[in-house]
């Protein structure tokens, strides 16, 4: 039996991650929702996610300063988890800011739902080519 994938969400608007939430589960995922950067670094779960959905603008950490952690905490595990970005708000820099910082792309909110769904099966064939 195949495992199915997990991603991880952290949104720290209720709503957004609600709505996200939903549409991952109906999509065949396994969710783990964070309201915060700090909150998804201070969980203990010895399973990685396969998969990383971040806001960019959060309160507290930001994440950029998030997706700076939560790879530096992988690495030392030693694995890799493929992120993503959203935001409402975008531009040329911060989607070049996002790809300097190790995500996969910046996604603009609202989240087009197919175009989620690629870029999650893209990181998902990414992790699965690792060696």
């Amino acid at each position: 039996m195949e495992a199915i994938p997990r991603i991880c969400v952290v949104d720290d608007d209720a709503a957004v991650r609600l709505a996200l939430c939903n549409l991952l589960e109906a999509g065949g995922y396994r969710v783990l929702a964070f309201d915060s950067g700090e909150a998804l670094l201070d969980a203990q779960d010895p399973e990685p996610a396969d998969v990383a959905v971040f806001d960019v603008k959060l309160r507290g950490m930001s994440g950029f300063t998030l997706l700076e952690r939560f790879r530096a905490r992988n690495r030392a595990r030693g694995c890799e988890v493929p992120a993503l970005l959203i935001s409402g708000h975008s531009d040329s820099a911060m989607e070049q800011r996002a790809r300097d910082a190790g995500a996969l792309d910046l996604l603009r909110k609202p989240v087009d739902p197919d175009c989620l769904f690629d870029r999650i099966e893209e990181a998902l064939e990414r992790r699965e080519g690792a060696p």
